[in-house]
Parts: structure tokens; sequence; C-alpha cells
């Protein structure tokens, strides 16, 4: 008896001691800094790429095609991301990204273009524009250019592939391919 009398009297001390006596005569926002509660409701927003970005490649082909692609972000339009680790929500906004197509064929300009969602006939929100490339020995193999276009949604395995075929006179057609 003695015994659980001992113990009860430790467990009320215990509880009794752990009234924030310590806490007193601090201010909300100081004990919450102190605990660290300000990383519990803490946002983080970043831009993918952060800053304005161009490249441009101009490629000479064997069979006459010369092709001159400028890829640049476009700092007004971006696809919006969600991730949460350790309670810590984060926003990404990833840029889209527009490539000017300029096709000369003999020295003569035949095609000029962006390439973006609105050409590519897909108006989808979550996707957006990551690469475009030419497909060489498809464009020397056909005498026609050759370009492949990629269409992602950041962070997924999710893309859809496009190629888009010009011809000697200008014409394209495209061809979605996954």
């Amino acid at each position: 008896m003695n015994k659980l009398v001992v113990l009860i009297f430790t467990v009320l001390v215990a509880f009794l001691s752990c009234d924030g006596r310590d806490r007193v005569k601090k201010t909300n926002a100081q004990i919450r800094s102190e605990s660290n509660l300000f990383q519990t409701f803490k946002k983080q927003v970043t831009f993918f790429p952060e800053n304005y970005t161009e490249t441009t490649t101009d490629t000479i082909l064997s069979n006459g095609f010369r092709v001159k692609i400028k890829n640049y972000t476009d700092m007004n339009h971006s696809v919006l991301g969600y991730t949460s680790v350790n309670s810590i929500k984060s926003k990404q906004y990833y840029r889209e990204v527009i490539s000017e197509i300029e096709v000369f064929n003999n020295d003569k300009i035949i095609f000029k273009n962006n390439i973006n969602e609105d050409f590519l006939l897909e108006n989808k929100s979550n996707y957006v524009n990551t690469e475009i490339y030419i497909d060489e020995l498809k464009s020397l193999q056909t005498n026609t250019l050759q370009l492949i276009a990629s269409h992602c949604i950041p962070n997924t395995k999710d893309c859809n592939t496009y190629r888009i075929a010009i011809n000697t006179s200008g014409d394209y057609t495209i061809k979605r391919q996954s």
C-alpha cells in the first residue's frame, strides 16, 4: 500500500511540475520560434528555371536543310506542382519553354513558327514543353526535316512525344508518337 501511495505521489508531482511556468513571461511568437512551430506552417515557393534561360542551336544537314532553334523560358506562364516533405509544403512553378524554329532549304526560309502547346494542338494544363531536337538520321533518310518535341508533366514519366515532319516546300505534319 505504501508503494502505491509513493507511486501516485511521484506521478502527481511529475504532472504538476509541467505547468509551463517557464513560458509565463514569453509571448506566443517567442514560444513558437523556440519550438520551431513556424516550420510546420512554412511554405516554400520555387521556380524552374529561376531566371530567364535561352539557348540557340544552328544545324546544317547535308540534304540542304538548315535549322535554327531558339529555346527560351516564358516568364509569364508556368505549371504549378505541389510537394510536402516533413510537413513543409512546397510549390514548384515549372516555366513553359517556347521554341522558335526557322527552317531554310537551300538558303531560302521555308518554315518559321513557335513550337508550344498551341502549335501541338494540346491544351493540357499540367504539361510543359521540355525539349525539341532534330532527328538527323530520319531527316537524311526521308529528305525531310524531322523534329521531335516532348511535352511532359514535371517530375513524372508522363510525356507525350511528337514528330514534326517538314518537307522542302515548308508544309508540315505532326504525329503524336506516345
